[in-house]
């Protein structure tokens, strides 16, 4: 993402949670209606034309061309802390039905090795489900300050990075919440941190600022490139003056043959290589890079989705996931791998019951049962093949104790 985009999305955020409208009529181009207030706090027009790029303000002159240092920008980031470190927005513009979920679920995921069945008695219910806006100021550092304005959106329930939501252009946020009372959908990553608990928010936060970080990457090679120049520049200008320095101590210590003087040109040496290795770790230091970040604000988002409960079974284990259906990106979510939280669109079915993604399972080459990396005791290898080997196929060798498959029975304790 580059900084104009990072920009971009940050102050239409910014102007969807205030309550702007919002119309792209072109690339890095937006054209706002502030209510007045905002206007008002921000001394600008209500309807105002933004553009994010040295392109788009060339060809739209009449556009605010918004970068960096802008006072406009100032305005917003000033306008922000004051309204609070804490804000709420509802989504309420949605469908709360979606007849035929349990065969979308079905058709939109993957279950490899296990079949998906209706569970008897589920029925499709909307739940509340939560967003957070992360919004924050980041400081690069090294030889130079590079600041930037940085907004990310995070799922409450499983700590992950919305991406498909933050790249919708207009999100439908409202002040008050205008549907009937609903259950909120329960934790899907972290259980034991309750949803709206200091601790669980503390973690998500820890979560943006990776997630930020991820997004800034070009931006940060980039700087790394600049830097990497100048520190090249620098230590080699700092070798060369301690080289000449050591040469010519070296010089005159060959040619004295003056004890003391001797000594004093000994302890000259030892100190300009003692100064030398300081002012190399202070070179290293000034242009190592130091991300910093500062929270602006957060905006706790609602949106209601559709949750249906129904059964993955194979013939050895079977789970219970409750599915969700989102009515503003029109998709069926992917569940959360019980061992390493991310979304997973293939979903395995452990023996032991966990789901799991194809990158954290594990086959017995034998049995074909699937176990996830949550039960990796119990699986092993043959001793002779090497090949994995879960509990139930494993064959312990009466002589030596070893492990081994059906094919390599006694093999393990042949010479």
């Amino acid at each position: 993402m580059s900084v104009a985009d990072s920009l971009q999305n940050f102050v239409l955020a910014y102007c969807e949670e205030v309550g702007g409208l919002i119309e792209r009529p072109a690339f890095g181009l937006a054209d706002v209606l502030l209510p007045d207030e905002v206007a008002h706090r921000l001394g600008t027009e209500p309807l105002v034309r933004l553009a994010f790029t040295e392109e788009t303000a060339a060809a739209h002159p009449e556009a605010t061309h918004l970068t960096y240092g802008h006072p406009l920008l100032d305005e917003i980031e000033e306008d922000m802390r004051g309204r609070g470190l804490a804000l709420r927005r509802y989504v309420n513009q949605v469908r709360l039905e979606r007849p035929g979920l349990f065969q979308l679920i079905k058709d939109e995921l993957a279950f490899p090795n296990a079949w998906l069945q209706p569970l008897e008695g589920a029925v499709e219910a909307p739940q509340i489900c939560y967003y957070v806006r992360f919004n924050f100021k980041v400081a690069l550092v090294t030889d130079e300050k590079q600041e930037e304005l940085a907004s990310v959106l995070m799922n409450l329930h499983t700590g992950q990075p919305a991406w498909e939501l933050e790249a919708q252009e207009i999100l439908p946020l409202e002040s008050e919440y205008r549907l009937r009372p609903m259950h909120e959908a329960p934790p899907a990553w972290q259980p034991e941190l309750p949803l709206h608990s200091p601790e669980r928010l503390t973690w998500l936060q820890e979560e943006a600022g990776r997630t930020v970080a991820f997004k800034l990457v070009p931006t940060i090679q980039a700087l790394q490139q600049r830097t990497a120049r100048r520190l090249e520049l620098d230590r080699a200008r700092l070798e060369a003056f301690y080289d000449d320095t050591a040469a010519d101590l070296e010089r005159r210590l060959a040619r004295t043959e003056d004890e003391a003087r001797q000594a004093s040109l000994k302890e000259k040496l030892a100190f300009a290589r003692l100064e030398r290795e300081r002012k190399l770790a202070d070179v290293e230091a000034k242009y190592r890079l130091r991300i910093h970040l500062e929270l602006i604000n957060t905006v706790l988002i609602s949106q209601p989705k559709i949750a249906l409960q129904a059964r993955v079974e194979n013939r050895y284990a079977s789970a219970q996931p409750t599915f969700f259906w989102d009515p503003l990106l029109h998709r069926v979510e992917p569940p959360l791998c019980q061992v390493c939280g991310r979304p997973a669109p293939w979903v395995y079915l452990c023996a032991n019951g966990h789901l799991a993604d194809e990158d954290c399972i594990l086959h017995c080459a034998f049995c074909k049962r699937v176990f996830c990396a949550l039960c990796k005791d119990d699986v092993g290898a043959c001793a002779v093949c090497g090949k994995p080997l879960c509990v139930h196929s494993q064959i312990r060798c009466p002589v030596c104790g070893r492990v081994t498959c059906q094919e390599h029975i006694g093999a393990c304790h042949r010479e």
